[in-house]
């Protein structure tokens, strides 16, 4: 089925192909680019929130010192959980920790409540630290930080959501060791928990630190090494200066004072390398979005300068080898139909569609050549036969004539000897004149019949397609044509009716009306010479209309011309349209001549359709 297709279309289906694919292609793209920015700037609303939660932390660490702790931003524990309280609904469903910042609001009333009231605080201060650390865990997961692809926001990112969140809650709970013992027991438990939470922190520092190195290893700019870098040194130095002043303090049996300032030291360092460590996270995934937006424009500009380049080469390739392609096969369906092998492909280029039209054209030649060599031996055929029938019809009349003349001289002469006589006979002279008279209307008689085998085709008719009569007149008049340069142009009507007539008798009336027209044209212009001739069907039967550019008639000469022995050519013996007027009545048809449409000359024939076959036609 799709080899049936013509050259075009296939050409069409390939672009719409490869335009298709594109299209998908370039889609995928734009896709993968935009999942990409959206989960950055995912990420972005993550880190939003988890800034939220260093003024909750800062209200709930102070409960255990009478130190100064601050956060960068200074802002209110209050506001921070009425915004995360919001977050569900201002993310448009990125968070969902409505349920988590709940509890921790409960925890915070609570922590709030017993220390008003005096209350040891210890078990809401537990929780409150853990909350906040679960809730820190809970927004990092639901905005992808902890997911995150690339390797430098990656690292910085369990930094901000995992790492320092959980060395402040273990600042907090190394803290509660400070208070004063309640059992007898209490010494060597706080001993023990110290240990504990000293290996813990030590080794979450030390986890910053190895998070820290790995992000600098995707950051080549070195910006994390010159900012983050130094933030968290000092965070590690005073919580090691923290853990020793607390280690000395508990082994001293309460005795020294607590170690408030070196406590506050380092949360106030925790939570500044956690503003910046933040900070840098968020101008990292800007980077990113801004490197992704940029991609994504320069991939863009590439699909597009490279569509307008498969765009040009389609339409190049279009002209130069689709469109040749169309007209080399109208040309040849033009030379099938019309039988007409003057026509060429005029195409000039070295590639194969060049080489394929030199070799037409060369294949057109030779047939052009075959067919004249085979017109001229018609011609030369039809020539011959004409003189070997005239020859016979002239032989025929003569034998036909010569009896009845000779007879009449016979008795003339007869008459002539009688009347010459001293005694005139009458009698015999009265006979002689009889004779004369009859041997005239057998003489009349021969000339008659010969008229009517003239006017009257002998032969059968048969059905006749009037396109076909035209098409073999062009074909034998083509050479004509060509030689005196005139332009072709038909106008046949499809699926014409045939009409009842003699084909041979017709092709002598339209081949004389074309040269007629050839010849009416030799004084015009040679650009300007045009030969058109057309059929279709009308009420009155089939039409076939010869027009010239000639120079025309005279509107009193339309019917004149028809008429025997009038010419308007200096050579014409001024038989030949009044002979085909005759032809075409006996096919009960008519035929007349009217001025042209600008210039020149139209011919008009009619011919019935329907007419009854005739039989052979008897003299």
């Amino acid at each position: 089925m799709f080899k049936d297709l013509r050259a075009g279309t296939k050409f069409l289906i390939l672009c719409g192909v490869c335009l298709v694919l594109t299209s998908v292609a370039t889609y995928a793209l734009l896709v993968e680019k935009q999942i990409a920015i959206n989960f950055a700037r995912s990420e972005l609303v993550g880190s939003k929130y988890l800034a939220l939660l260093r003024p909750i932390f800062v209200a709930v660490l102070k409960t255990e010192t009478n130190a100064q702790l601050a956060d960068p931003n200074n802002a209110l524990a209050s506001e921070s959980v009425a915004s995360l309280s919001r977050a569900d609904t201002e993310t448009a469903g990125i968070l969902h920790i409505e349920d988590p910042v709940k509890a921790l609001a409960a925890t915070l009333r609570d922590l709030n409540a017993n220390t008003t009231a005096g209350i040891p605080t210890g078990e809401a201060y537990l929780a409150a630290l853990k909350n906040l650390r679960e809730l820190a865990a809970r927004i990092g997961d639901d905005s992808k930080l902890t997911l995150d692809p690339v390797l430098d926001t990656y690292h910085v990112g369990n930094i901000v959501v995992t790492r320092l969140p959980t060395a402040l809650e273990e600042l907090g709970n190394a803290q509660l060791l400070t208070r004063t013992p309640q059992a007898a027991n209490d010494p060597v438990d706080r001993k023990a928990r110290l240990i504990a939470l000293d290996t813990l922190l030590r080794a979450n520092i030390e986890g910053v630190t190895n998070e820290l190195r790995a992000a600098q290893r995707g950051n080549p700019d070195g910006r994390l090494r010159q900012l983050v870098d130094p933030a968290i040194a000092s965070f590690a130095t005073r919580a090691n200066a923290y853990l020793d002043a607390l280690r000395t303090f508990i082994d001293s049996g309460a005795d020294n004072a607590r170690p408030d300032a070196s406590y506050a030291g380092a949360v106030n360092g925790g939570l500044g390398a956690w503003d910046i460590a933040q900070k840098q996270l968020d101008q990292l995934l800007l980077e990113r979005i801004d490197d992704l937006n940029r991609q994504r424009l320069i991939s863009l500009i590439v699909i597009g300068a490279l569509g307008m380049l498969g765009l040009l080469v389609a339409l190049l390739t279009y002209r130069d080898m689709i469109v040749p392609i169309k007209r080399l096969a109208e040309l040849a369906n033009t030379i099938r139909e019309t039988k007409n092998y003057g026509l060429r492909f005029n195409y000039e280029s070295r590639d194969e569609i060049g080489r394929l039209a030199g070799a037409f054209n060369e294949m057109l030649g030779e047939l052009s050549v075959a067919r004249e060599r085979e017109i001229m031996s018609q011609a030369e055929i039809a020539r011959v036969s004409r003189l070997t029938t005239m020859g016979a019809m002239v032989a025929s009349i003569a034998h036909e004539i010569r009896q009845p003349l000779a007879a009449v001289v016979a008795n003339s002469h007869a008459g002539t000897r009688w009347l010459t006589r001293e005694e005139p006979n009458l009698g015999e002279v009265r006979a002689a004149l009889e004779s004369i008279g009859e041997n005239g209307h057998r003489a009349n008689e021969v000339i008659t019949s010969i008229s009517a085998m003239f006017k009257k085709n002998p032969e059968r008719r048969m059905p006749v397609d009037m396109n076909e009569v035209v098409n073999n007149v062009l074909n034998l008049s083509r050479g004509e044509l060509r030689s005196r340069k005139i332009t072709l142009h038909t106008k046949l009507a499809p699926d014409l009716p045939r009409v009842s007539a003699d084909s041979v008798q017709l092709t002598e009336v339209l081949l004389n009306l074309v040269m007629n027209a050839v010849e009416a044209m030799s004084t015009t212009a040679e650009k300007l010479r045009v030969l058109a001739i057309a059929s279709r069907l009308e009420a009155e039967g089939v039409t076939i209309t010869v027009e010239d550019s000639g120079a025309g008639i005279d509107a009193k000469s339309a019917e004149q011309i028809f008429e025997a022995f009038f010419t308007t050519k200096s050579t014409g013996m001024g038989m030949g349209l009044a002979i085909c007027r005759s032809i075409i009545a006996a096919h009960d048809g008519r035929l007349w001549a009217s001025p042209g449409h600008s210039c020149g000359a139209i011919f008009h024939i009619v011919l019935p359709v329907g007419a009854k076959t005739d039989s052979v036609r008897q003299l």
